[in-house]
């Protein structure tokens, strides 16, 4: 996978108020951006316009409404505004605390707005807003998809887990870290993903308990999202990178690198784009462009699947098994009964238990190169593989060994 800058823009400072841009949203359909910058609320259309509208003091948070009809915007004024999709502010609420996180139900069109002391709740329906006290400031909220229950992630390291009338029905604590960030799934499995100031990645179930591992980022994340049907993770952070994971956060590779921490990062709907809001009050939006992994040999036709799995189908039997690898799969390789898979820090050598079956298909790990080895094109042979990178051809036996390195004229564009 490689990423382009489709655009981006830092708006100029006003009114001496500190340019960050902490956070952006999607319309629904993918036609415009929102962008919360400095004390304004700019509207881009998600391709290259913009056109600037001002709201109150430092805006913390934007949200849009999942029918596309309204958005929110809430900031460092203790006040909730409802806009128009054509940028018109028809309502404002407030609270008695500094707006610090808003989420949309995906269902009932509900808005929900935290700050440090409640939660509030505001629908079309209503001539007010319902509020919840809360015991911690709350960091950062998410619905399920179903639109039944509201995750608040708090600054005391706690998440409340709320029905839709905000009504508490479990507490989780995950340590005394801040919750900075999290998500639901965009499935029906319930499970949330959370970040915290420690540098962690926690998978919670609905019912408060543990998914796997947690995962050590090495940064702490300040946003995550799920995308493409919730297949995959991007997580942003202090790191100045946007990183992209697995959707059981996996590592696969990153999306960009900044000057500055990227406080927020949203996907494109029904687009391969992700948009970044950034310390600097940058705003930017880049292409995700995922190229297809394969290797073909003979009736043996071996893909890339999910970023980190790799099926081998038999073209003429139609059978099809899959290798979970674990790891973000880089380049396939097929040669008669081998199969050779280059991941991040390695390649991992498989071949056929029964290779005198044309029609067997149980592979098995053989043996692996420990190394990691940067290369455009990968070919496996009966005991080495070769890989290439731009003018150079090299040569390495199963066990790892450098045999032969040939360095040639011009880039070579294809070997077989």
């Amino acid at each position: 996978m490689r990423t382009v800058v489709a655009w981006q823009e830092t708006p100029p400072e006003k009114d001496g108020v500190r340019n960050v841009c902490y956070d952006v949203c999607y319309k629904p359909d993918g036609t415009q951006l929102v962008a919360g910058v400095g004390n304004r609320v700019l509207v881009y259309d998600a391709v290259d316009a913009t056109v600037p509208h001002h709201a109150q003091d430092s805006v913390y948070c934007v949200a849009y409404a999942h029918n596309g009809k309204r958005f929110a915007s809430g900031g460092a004024d203790n006040t909730v505004i409802i806009w128009t999709s054509k940028a018109e502010g028809i309502l404002k609420y407030t609270h008695n605390d500094s707006i610090q996180c808003m989420a949309y139900n995906p269902v009932t069109q509900q808005l929900a707005s935290g700050t440090a002391s409640d939660v509030g709740l505001w629908s079309p329906e209503q001539k007010s807003v319902a509020k919840h006290k809360v015991s911690a400031r709350i960091c950062s909220m998410s619905w399920t998809a179903d639109g039944a229950l509201l995750a608040l992630g708090c600054f005391d390291g706690s998440i409340s887990i709320r029905d839709k009338a905000g009504l508490e029905k479990l507490k989780v604590e995950t340590g005394d870290a801040p919750v900075w960030c999290l998500s639901w799934t965009l499935t029906d499995q319930q499970v949330l993903a959370v970040g915290c100031m420690d540098g962690t990645l926690k998978f919670i179930t609905a019912t408060g308990q543990p998914k796997g591992k947690d995962r050590d980022l090495g940064f702490d994340p300040l946003s995550l999202t799920y995308f493409s049907n919730g297949e995959y993770l991007a997580i942003s952070g202090t790191d100045k990178t946007v990183q992209l994971y697995t959707r059981d956060g996996t590592f696969l590779c990153q999306i960009a690198t900044r000057d500055c921490w990227v406080w927020c990062v949203r996907p494109r709907p029904k687009h391969n784009f992700v948009a970044l809001g950034c310390e600097d009050g940058t705003i930017a939006c880049y292409q995700m462009i995922f190229s297809t992994v394969h290797g073909l040999y003979h009736d043996r036709y071996a893909y890339r699947d999910q970023m980190t799995d790799v099926i081998i189908q038999h073209l003429i039997t139609e059978q099809k098994v899959r290798i979970k690898c674990k790891d973000y799969v880089k380049k396939i390789a097929v040669y008669r009964d081998k199969l050779a898979v280059q991941l991040p820090n390695k390649i991992v050598i498989y071949e056929l238990a029964n290779p005198s079956d044309e029609y067997d298909m149980h592979y098995q790990s053989a043996t692996k190169i420990q190394q990691k080895l940067d290369c455009n094109l990968l070919v496996v042979t009966s005991s080495h593989v070769i890989l290439c990178q731009e003018k150079k051809l090299q040569l390495y036996a199963f066990e790892g060994a450098r045999e032969r390195e040939w360095v040639l004229e011009s880039v070579i564009r294809y070997i077989k």
